[in-house]
């Protein structure tokens, strides 16, 4: 390789490296962008930038150009209070700078002469706004994913609060417009989160698998993408951009145990009109729901290093009621009676239910001001007896077990190398494992009633 091809291959990977500078935007991170200038507008160059992150104490730099203009590129997401020094003029804090998942806030500074009596002055809150792109984007953010009441607890069921966004019946999978489910795309921390084979999420989360894959407690926000999003989000009709939860200098924790049994519950209308129809009386469909866990977060160093834990464990049972409405027949022939027989033998109703347990460990460490590395893992074992196939004609026999196990691993290191030039390198791997398993090794025999 002579030394012309070797200077190409670096200015190829520079230029790569520095229109992902100039582009990024999105992935797991946010940033932060604007003007300084003085009160006549004049634009101030030179001027020294500093981002704090309220919770880490984490410290990014940056200075405006000749033209005024600044850039934080890689923030993840989170509070930051912004200060803004310049010789000769009064220092400006900006205090609860929200930076969600994707984000691109425009943030002006005006600064002021300095005089004896004003040398800081704190700003009040003000809203953020967009105004270098225009996607079509949804923010559930941090406060939502807590309060917000979710039947099952899949975070996912959030996105169904974006306009146009419904359940595909067809898949299970969410419909963007009116699109099939397996357009769309689940990227986690910055990491392509989908099973190419299923085109679904990773372990059929949401489509009567297994419930989830991430706990609702490890999500701290996400960002929904519709339409007009940056090209690193390529390949998908929508993209759903999450962040899930990091460490902070406070320790903190969480705990949580939902559950539900049918002595809760109302007896079920459908069991009710089949009963009165065949004159028959049915129990109370037994349910029975357990959802526990909790988390927990922390530093391992302060101000450089932090830890967070996440556990999610699900017990469901209930039954698979069979309404099979045998005619009577009089003298029936040897024939016809091994048939009843062995329709009579599974008719009777059956337990299935959905287990799950879900794990999350993440890190995060600042090396220096312009390194941070994070590494998280997330691990999912859902064991569904029964669910494969259900329904009032549908015998224990012809349904069978859900597997679905999966394993995330997700390293990535954001560099800052210089005012213009920014780095991120991800490494992840991923372990998506369903299987199913038959309830009986007979032939499958399908009764038809009707008639």
């Amino acid at each position: 390789m002579n030394a012309v091809t070797v200077r190409w291959i670096v200015g190829l990977c520079l230029v790569a490296m520095t229109y992902a500078a100039v582009g990024f935007a999105q992935g797991d991170q946010g940033s932060i962008e604007g003007i300084v200038a003085d009160q006549s507008g004049a634009r101030i160059p030179n001027a020294w930038l500093t981002a704090t992150n309220t919770s880490s104490s984490a410290e990014y730099t940056a200075d405006s150009n000749q033209e005024g203009l600044y850039c934080f590129l890689l923030l993840p997401t989170g509070i930051y209070d912004l200060k803004v020094r310049k010789s000769g003029f009064a220092e400006v804090l900006q205090k609860g700078v929200r930076i969600t998942v994707g984000a691109k806030a425009n943030l002006d500074f005006v600064l002021r002469i300095a005089t004896s009596q004003n040398s800081v002055d704190v700003v009040d809150k003000v809203p953020l706004l967009e105004t270098s792109r225009t996607p079509v984007t949804f923010t559930v953010d941090k406060a939502s994913v807590a309060n917000l009441p979710a039947n099952g607890r899949n975070f996912m069921d959030f996105v169904l609060l974006v306009p146009g966004v419904t359940r595909d019946v067809r898949t299970g999978e969410l419909s963007f417009a009116g699109q099939r489910g397996v357009l769309n795309s689940l990227s986690v921390d910055g990491f392509d989160n989908n099973n190419t084979f299923f085109a679904q999420a990773t372990g059929g989360a949401g489509t009567g698998r297994a419930p989830y894959q991430f706990s609702l407690d490890s999500v701290q926000e996400f960002q929904v993408n519709s339409n007009s999003f940056s090209a690193e989000l390529g390949r998908s009709a929508a993209v759903v951009n999450v962040v899930t939860k990091s460490g902070s200098n406070s320790l903190h924790g969480t705990g949580f145990w939902f559950y539900r049994d049918r002595a809760l519950t109302a007896f079920d209308p459908i069991v009710k009109l089949n009963d009165e129809h065949a004159g028959t009386s049915s129990p109370k469909p037994s349910y029975h729901l357990n959802q526990f866990g909790g988390n927990i977060g922390g530093p391992i160093k302060i101000d450089r290093a932090f830890f967070f834990f996440n556990y999610d464990g699900q017990r469901n049972a209930q039954t698979n009621q069979v309404h099979l409405q045998i005619p009577a027949i009089e003298d029936p022939t040897i024939f016809q009676q091994n048939a009843i027989d062995y329709l009579q033998a599974r008719s009777g109703s059956w337990e299935n239910g959905e287990n799950q347990d879900t794990y999350l460990i993440k890190g995060d460490w600042e090396l220096n001001q312009n390194h941070n590395l994070s590494i998280r893992w997330n691990s999912q074992r859902f064991h569904g007896p029964g669910i494969e196939n259900g329904g009032p004609l549908i015998s224990f026999e012809d349904s069978g077990t859900s597997i679905a196990n999966t394993d995330t691993i997700g390293a990535s290191l954001a560099s800052v190398i210089s005012t213009s030039l920014i780095n991120v390198f991800r490494f992840g791997y991923l372990i998506d494992h369903e299987a199913g398993r038959a309830n009986s090794d007979l032939p499958r025999a399908i009764v038809s009633e009707g008639g």
